[in-house]
């Protein structure tokens, strides 16, 4: 069976609710829906949609594997626009989750202005060394020692406060509040290396909890705790502005991240000039190394 024809007609089903318009959305026919869904249930071995519902619903095993669905769907078009990218002779260029797009479209423009289609993608630390090394793109911005950084992007604690000034030992729970005492909230970006090791070693020097450092997966819960005043977020300046957020650097906490640009393609080692570096800078929210 043509299995991905299958996936998007199921997923056009669960969102739609309803197999004419999930065949709208197809630009098809009812009956063919109908017929690749059958086909996708005969394969994953069991019923995905609820028929006898208006409008349709998914079956325990269709509510179970839609995720999966949604997750196939999403690679195609990856494969289908990396494609596309590699035929316009456009560089690929990986950066860490960003707070201001504009800055990175800022970036591209640059680079569009040498005559170099850049095309620009945000992701997670591991993934994007782990896409660099595997040759599906030309160039990413990679966590690294100081020593070896083009970038250094100073961090600092961020909340919803009026507070202007803060210190760990302000952190320090109280016997009265030993279980509700603030967070310091890790974003993926900062969750391993020699930063976290760093931020753990300093935060018990200073009599904070070990249970005070918590690591968070995903940035809406992260966000939602800081700007009820509960937790504080390990941030970058351009990240709290972005969010809102009151930043306040520790005297005792000089954290930083510390990035390179690593490139394996000489399009990718030819366009990133003193002038694109900057722009790359802002973007970070920082200024190059040898500006400084």
């Amino acid at each position: 069976m043509d299995l991905l024809n299958g996936v998007r007609a199921f997923a056009a089903v669960a969102r739609r609710g309803s197999f004419s318009a999930a065949a709208d959305d197809e630009r098809t026919t009812q009956p063919v829906i109908s017929r690749r869904i059958a086909a996708l249930e005969e394969v994953l071995g069991g019923p995905l949609i609820e028929r006898d519902f208006r409008p349709v619903g998914l079956t325990p095993l269709g509510r179970a594997l839609l995720s999966n669905a949604q997750t196939l769907l999403t690679a195609e078009r990856a494969l289908v626009d990396a494609a596309a990218s590699y035929r316009r002779g456009a560089v690929r260029l990986l950066v860490p989750p960003y707070p201001d797009a504009a800055l990175w479209a800022a970036v591209r423009l640059r680079a569009s202005a040498t005559g170099v289609e850049l095309d620009i993608e945000e992701d997670g630390r591991d993934s994007r060394l782990l896409r660099l090394r595997g040759g599906e793109v030309d160039a990413a911005i990679l966590p690294v020692e100081s020593a070896r950084a083009d970038w250094l992007v100073p961090l600092g604690l961020a909340q919803s406060t009026d507070q202007r000034q803060l210190t760990l030992a302000s952190l320090r729970p109280t016997r009265a509040d030993r279980e509700r005492a603030a967070r310091i909230v890790v974003l993926p970006e900062d969750g391993e290396g020699a930063l976290l090791s760093t931020l753990r070693d300093t935060t018990a020097r200073y009599g904070l909890a070990a249970r005070q450092i918590h690591h968070a997966p995903d940035l809406v819960p992260a966000l939602a705790g800081s700007l009820a005043g509960d937790d504080w977020i390990l941030c970058s300046r351009a990240e709290a502005d972005a969010w809102r957020l009151t930043w306040l650097p520790v005297k005792e906490l000089p954290l930083s991240r510390t990035y390179r640009l690593d490139t394996i393609s000489q399009r990718g080692t030819e366009l990133f000039d003193m002038n694109l570096r900057r722009d790359v800078a802002a973007a970070l929210g920082t200024a190059p190394l040898q500006d400084r």
